[in-house]
C-alpha cells in the first residue's frame, strides 16, 4: 500500500488535475522518505504523468522515482527483469509506440541506468525507430515533416542511445538482435536522402558484431540474484547490496575506447577481428535479403575488407564486388 502521507498528497495532486514546484518537492519528499517506491505509487506517478502543464521540475522526479523503482529496489539490484519490463511496456505503450517524450526518456533512462534489461524491452526501444520511420507515428515522428522510408539525425541518436545504453559500465558489443534490427531499417531506408551519419552508425554497428572481442558481459539475471543472495548470507547480517564492485573492477579492463590497447590477449582481438565461417554466412544472408548491395551494405564490406586480418571465402565475391 502507499505510504498514506503519499497517497493522500498523490490524490490530492490527481483530483486537482494540477500540480506545481511546491507538490514537486512534496511528492519528492514523500516518495523517497523511506527508499522504496511501491508498485501503487509508482502507478500513481504515471497517472500525475499524464496531467496537462507540469513544471519542469517533474520530469526528474518522474524519472528517478520510475527507475528506481524498476532497477534500483528490486533484485537482484540493477536489472530489469520480465515482469518489470512488461510493467514498463504497458504503461508507455500506445498501439505500439511511446508517444511522449518524458516516457521515450524515460524508456532510454531505465536502459542506461540498469546493468542489464531483457531482450523484449531493448527490441520494443529499436522498433520506435523502425515504426517511425515505416509508419510515421510515434514521438519521433511528430511535430515533424516525417516522410516515409528515411531517417533522419532524431533517429540516428536514438538507436545509438540503445545501442550503447545497456550495460553502460563497459559492455560495449552489439548483439545479434541489434545487427538485425539495424539491418531492417536499412532494408526500409536504402536510397533514401538519410542523414549522413545513419551510414556511419550502421557501418560501426554491424562491424562491432562482427569483429568485436567478447568482452565481459553481466552475469544474468537468474545468476545476479543467487550471487546476491549467497553474499547476503555471509555477509554477517551486513546485507551486501550487489555484486557491482567486483564487476566494475572486472570490466574495467574492457572499457572503450581503450579496450584494443589495454588489453593484453592480442591473440584474442587478432582471431575476434577474423571473419569466421558462421559469421559470414550470416551477412550473406542478410545481403542478399532484398537482392542487392546498396551504398550502405558496399561501405560495411569495404570496411571489412580494410580491417579484418582474414575474411572466410565465402564472403570474398561480396567484399570484391562492393
Amino acid at each position: 500500500m502507499p505510504k498514506p502521507i503519499l497517497r493522500d498528497l498523490l490524490e490530492k495532486i490527481l483530483g486537482a488535475s494540477y500540480l506545481n514546484d511546491e507538490d514537486v518537492l512534496n511528492v519528492r519528499r514523500a516518495v523517497f522518505e523511506d527508499g522504496h517506491i511501491t508498485a501503487q505509487e509508482a502507478d500513481m506517478l504515471f497517472q500525475i504523468n499524464h496531467l496537462p502543464g507540469k513544471p519542469d521540475t517533474w520530469f526528474d522526479l518522474f524519472l528517478e522515482g520510475i527507475t528506481h523503482f524498476l532497477v534500483r529496489q528490486t533484485m537482484p539490484h540493477g536489472y530489469i527483469n520480465q515482469a518489470n519490463a512488461a510493467w514498463l511496456m504497458a504503461r508507455i505503450d500506445h498501439d505500439g509506440v511511446v508517444e511522449t517524450e518524458t516516457e521515450l526518456e524515460l524508456l532510454m533512462h531505465v536502459m542506461k541506468i540498469a546493468k542489464n534489461v531483457t531482450d523484449d524491452l531493448e527490441i520494443y526501444a529499436l522498433n520506435q525507430v523502425k515504426i517511425a520511420v515505416l509508419e510515421g507515428r510515434g514521438f519521433l515522428a511528430q511535430g515533424r515533416q516525417l516522410k516515409p522510408g528515411i531517417i533522419g539525425e532524431a533517429e540516428v541518436d536514438i538507436l545509438r542511445r540503445v545501442l550503447y545504453a545497456c550495460s553502460s559500465e563497459g559492455g560495449v558489443g552489439i548483439t545479434k538482435a541489434e545487427a538485425e534490427a539495424l539491418f531492417d531499417i536499412n532494408d526500409v531506408v536504402t536510397g533514401a536522402d538519410n542523414s549522413e551519419s545513419w551510414q556511419r552508425l550502421f557501418v560501426g554497428a554491424i562491424a562491432n558484431h562482427l569483429m568485436m572481442l567478447a568482452a565481459w558481459e553481466e552475469p544474468d539475471i537468474q545468476e545476479a540474484l543467487r550471487r546476491e543472495r549467497w553474499l547476503e548470507q555471509k555477509s554477517s547480517g551486513f546485507v551486501i547490496p550487489s555484486f557491482k564492485g567486483f564487476g566494475a573492477a572486472v570490466k574495467s579492463l574492457f572499457s572503450a575506447p581503450e579496450y584494443e590497447y589495454s588489453h593484453t590477449n592480442k591473440s584474442g582481438i587478432a582471431n575476434a577481428e577474423r571473419i569466421t565461417q558462421s559469421e559470414a554466412y550470416w551477412l550473406i544472408e542478410r545481403l542478399n535479403r532484398d537482392g542487392k548491395l546498396d551504398a550502405n551494405e558496399k561501405a560495411l564490406l569495404k570496411f571489412l575488407r580494410e580491417e579484418s586480418p582474414e575474411i572466410h571465402e565465402s564472403l570474398m565475391p561480396y567484399v570484391n564486388a562492393a
